[in-house]
């Protein structure tokens, strides 16, 4: 069984982070979703940050959970009302 090294984990998890920016940039919420902070550790992409409704931040999970390489998607973004 391969294991990668931590250098090549790295560069992976670069390339699910810049995937995951470019799903939430494009879109039809391009301009509410592109502030949301996208993180990636062994292929759990952590998501933070503010949107004012509830639907925008379901719409960001699910654009971002179907990214390569993902296999979990934490979402920790707040909604302000």
């Amino acid at each position: 069984m391969y294991l990668p090294t931590a250098r090549e984990q790295r560069v992976r998890c670069h390339e699910i982070e810049e995937a995951a920016r470019k799903c939430l940039r494009g879109g039809p919420y391009k301009g509410v979703l592109a502030g949301v902070l996208c993180t990636c550790s062994h292929g759990v992409l952590l998501l933070k940050g503010r949107l004012s409704r509830f639907h925008h931040k379901q719409v960001a999970q699910e654009a971002v959970a179907r990214v390569a390489g993902v296999t979990q998607v934490v979402n920790e973004i707040e909604v302000i009302e």
